[in-house]
């Protein structure tokens, strides 16, 4: 496959706006004179630090997990906003036909991962993986012990599913089913599916203070055996949360409303998943230009280059008309190409 000619450009910022924006929301002090723009690659003059300082106890275990599900939100770069995100803000962006040279930004939490973690080091055999599922935006990140004396449960390594085979025997399925689900409405139902992990994440950190506590009397294979007992059992247990969020989450914003619960009166609010008027407003959905005997669906602008070549066009056909050398048309014409060129050709 050939190499695309923004290749540069998309490995500039394949990792260096990752690296820029985890500065900003963990240690924004130190960051505050990174160049977002600058990019970062093996050659880049004057690169981007190895590293930055924080200040001692500023930087929690949520923070990290929270900077996993970043798509920069708030900032220049929001893959949540615009057009590409559509009515719905979702920040996933698919691949894109090799003929089209251009570039998303690559955000931190990625529709295609498989997993993440964060790795809280502690003495005496006590650190902590936090694992979770899919993409980072939709999971919620359990606590496994690293000198556990067994495996995760059964649903953390089952063979009973795939990813070209569903099956609820796959802890992973949980999880991507509700991120492939929030894509209906991204910033709504997304809102909510983050509430719920951080929900259950909070009750994670607090299960394992309190474990650690009540096995500080006993020896370190004896305390680090029930560790892993208990932090399995709140695995599972928080894996059939899990499931029942997504059955939650179906009912709730199925049909493209939003349904509370059976009652008449507030029960179903059909306004709850309405469109946004910006995005009703652009002609290219044709909500507003709808009209009897005009055009029933929207229409797409002309990219500003086509514009500009049959600009042109218009102009050759009005010197021919008016008896203009052949020799000046020629000259035209290759200024049109010269013009399409830039437009089409460039990143």
């Amino acid at each position: 496959e050939a190499i695309p000619p923004n290749m540069a450009s998309k490995l500039a910022y394949y990792s260096g706006r990752r690296m820029w924006r985890v500065w900003g929301l963990l240690t924004p002090e130190a960051a505050r004179n990174i160049d977002p723009d600058k990019g970062w690659l093996p050659y880049t003059p004057d690169p981007y630090p190895t590293s930055l300082q924080a200040r001692k106890g500023s930087v929690t275990v949520q923070m990290v997990m929270d900077a996993h599900r970043d798509h920069y939100e708030g900032t220049g770069y929001d893959l949540t906003v615009g057009m590409s995100a559509g009515p719905g803000g979702s920040p996933n962006r698919w691949a894109t036909p090799s003929a089209a040279v251009g570039q998303w930004e690559r955000a931190i939490s990625m529709y295609r991962t498989t997993f993440s973690h964060v790795v809280e080091a502690k003495p005496h055999g006590l650190g902590v993986m936090w694992f979770g599922y899919d993409a980072p935006h939709g999971t919620a990140y359990l606590p496994f012990y690293g000198a556990a004396t067994a495996g995760a449960p059964e649903a953390w390594h089952s063979h009973e599913g795939c990813q070209s085979k569903f099956s609820t025997k796959v802890a992973w399925w949980a999880f991507n089913l509700v991120n492939q689900y929030s894509d209906l409405n991204f910033r709504l139902i997304n809102a909510e599916v983050q509430k719920k992990a951080h929900k259950v994440e909070a009750e994670g950190a607090e299960a394992v203070a309190n474990w650690e506590k009540e096995v500080s009397a006993m020896d370190a294979d004896a305390a680090v055996a029930e560790l892993t007992k208990r932090s399995n059992a709140f695995a599972e247990a928080k894996l059939a949360e899990w499931w029942e969020l997504a059955g939650h989450l179906f009912a709730k914003y199925g049909r493209y409303v939003v349904t509370h619960n059976e009652s008449e009166i507030n029960g179903e609010e059909a306004l709850g998943q309405a469109y946004p008027m910006w995005w009703l407003s652009s002609p290219e959905v044709g909500f507003l230009t709808w009209a009897r005997n005009g055009l029933h669906h929207g229409v797409l602008e002309k990219p500003a280059g086509m514009f500009l070549v049959a600009g042109v066009g218009m102009l050759l056909t009005l010197l021919v008309a008016v008896g203009v050398a052949y020799e000046v048309g020629v000259r035209k014409g290759k200024q049109s190409a010269s013009i399409m060129d830039v437009y089409i050709a460039q990143p």
